[in-house]
């Protein structure tokens, strides 16, 4: 019971698998301080807007369906890589992915934003949707992060040299015109 609760309050997590630790370590050896020193942090911020910025909230600019970067331990070259390569080893309760079913029908997605006795609001990409606790026939609360994986895959890997070290860069850059 008491496993149960405290999933419920803080989340989840779980062991990274053998292969996405390897990608870690490879990420980790490849992006060395010299190599991230000759990113381009205004291409990185590009990528951030083209990859993250829809759920991220970054100096103050972004989605808020995960977390809000700007003050997240992303100096740390490993915890970004862990979070990126594997963003569902740790879930916190408050990003993971719940299914909402309701008596009408349709099915609703996304992180609870907020919940009382008598409804339910649910954040998607673009809204949030506040429903009536009497409309939702089902709650499915998923382990799973709400961020897909593979988000490295199809970056070359100047591209991902230029994100992360703009991730990791302590202040905002300004864009290229």
């Amino acid at each position: 019971k008491l496993t149960a609760r405290l999933t419920e309050i803080w989340g989840s997590g779980r062991e990274v698998s053998q292969s996405k630790k390897q990608r870690i370590a490879e990420l980790h050896r490849s992006l060395t301080p010299e190599v991230r020193e000759k990113a381009d942090l205004s291409a990185g911020r590009i990528h951030f807007q083209n990859l993250c910025a829809s759920c991220h909230v970054l100096y103050g600019q972004g989605g808020k369906l995960g977390p809000d970067l700007t003050g997240s331990g992303r100096a740390d070259l490993g915890y970004l890589l862990e979070n990126i390569v594997d963003p569902s080893a740790i879930v916190p309760a408050e990003y993971r992915m719940t299914i909402l079913k309701l008596k009408d029908g349709r099915s609703l997605s996304g992180v609870i934003a907020s919940s009382t006795e008598q409804t339910i609001t649910l954040r998607a990409l673009n809204e949030e949707t506040t429903l009536e606790r009497s409309e939702v026939e089902t709650t499915t609360t998923l382990e799973n992060s709400v961020m897909p994986e593979g988000l490295l895959h199809a970056m070359t890997s100047e591209q991902t040299r230029d994100l992360i070290a703009y991730l990791m860069h302590q202040g905002q850059v300004s864009l290229k015109k």
